[in-house]
């Protein structure tokens, strides 16, 4: 390996400039690598204005380490490239046959690094998110828009599922993102953290008696037959259901499990039962049910959370998804739990 630091760089002689410049050469020629891009670009660029001197100055650098640079260039591939005479330079059969293919891959290699710089940015790719039927309420909705205004090219594969199916393919790495309801079920390797807050209300058939109270408690529906969610599903919201009844004073008279919104509401209108609901439920607007506020009902932390993978939650589109829906989660109205 040559030594450039042979020479001294305070030297300011003509002979020493000329000695650090042929050392220069030197080491282009012994520590040359492959073929780069470089090179390629160095071809082509001499290859349009034949004149070393003038794609030396397009090219920003001097003339004789360009002379040297494509020298090696065609000794890697073992054909000539240029036919250099006191005239000029010319391309040969060979190096006008391969021009273009050197565009080409000056060009594909240019795409691969904006590719990679708009991977690592979250600009593009591909999401796979799974979603609770509650979060396409209010939640999941505006995170869409979000994050489209921002991520165009990123490819979004949206299914509904349950809170336990999510979480279960989150656990097994076939999902990046999830929207489900809180509280969860625990995994060591997947993280949930809650964005959109809710409280539970009342979900009473239109001809309920109670349904034209001015205000209702818990304890007011202790005689009442319940509709809950189907503990099945592996969500929490059966059993915090069920705590909130205790607290209130009471154990509620089930008559029916249910595993999806509509099909709740639809049993409460036909008058099987009421039901205890998330507050956003309220904008699904079935024509036969009221929904009522609860007096006094205990602070939870239930809602709809972001969950992902621990591994994965630096991720450039999972993080930038992520501040999407925490985006979303800003805009959507705070929940209020009416006081004694």
């Amino acid at each position: 390996m040559l030594d450039v630091g042979l020479v001294k760089a305070d030297s300011r002689s003509p002979r020493n400039d000329w000695l650090i410049f042929f050392y220069s050469l030197l080491i282009l020629f012994f520590n040359r690598e492959p073929m780069n891009l470089k090179q390629l670009n160095q071809f082509v660029v001499l290859a349009e204005t034949l004149n070393f001197r003038n794609a030396a100055i397009k090219l920003n650098m001097a003339q004789p380490p360009l002379s040297v640079s494509i020298r090696n260039l065609e000794e890697d591939i073992g054909e000539r490239l240029f036919q250099r005479s006191t005239k000029g330079v010319e391309l040969t059969s060979v190096g006008k046959s391969v021009l273009e293919h050197a565009r080409r891959s000056i060009f594909h290699a240019e795409q691969f690094r904006h590719a990679a710089q708009l991977a690592a940015g979250g600009q593009v790719g591909s999401l796979r998110i799974n979603f609770v039927a509650s979060s396409t309420l209010r939640l999941l909705p505006r995170s869409i828009i979000h994050f489209r205004t921002s991520h165009p090219k990123v490819n979004l594969h949206l299914l509904e599922a349950s809170t336990d199916s999510i979480m279960i393919g989150l656990r097994d790495g076939v999902l990046d993102v999830g929207l489900v309801r809180s509280p969860t079920p625990t995994y060591p390797s997947v993280i949930t953290t809650l964005i959109e807050r809710n409280h539970y209300i009342a979900a009473l058939p239109k001809n309920h008696p109670m349904a034209s109270k001015d205000q209702l408690r818990l304890i007011d529906l202790r005689d009442e037959q319940f509709i809950l969610p189907s503990p099945k599903d592996g969500s929490a919201a059966y059993m915090s259901m069920m705590l909130a009844c205790q607290q209130a004073g009471f154990t509620p008279h089930i008559v029916q499990e249910a595993s999806h919104a509509q099909t709740i509401l639809a049993l409460v209108e036909s008058g099987l039962g009421v039901a205890l609901v998330p507050n956003p439920w309220k904008d699904l607007v079935p024509r036969d049910v009221v929904f009522m506020d609860l007096v006094g009902m205990p602070t939870t932390e239930m809602g709809i959370a972001f969950a992902c993978r621990k591994e994965e939650e630096h991720g450039a589109l999972v993080r930038e998804f992520r501040k999407s829906v925490e985006a979303a989660g800003r805009e959507v109205p705070s929940s209020h739990i009416p006081s004694l």
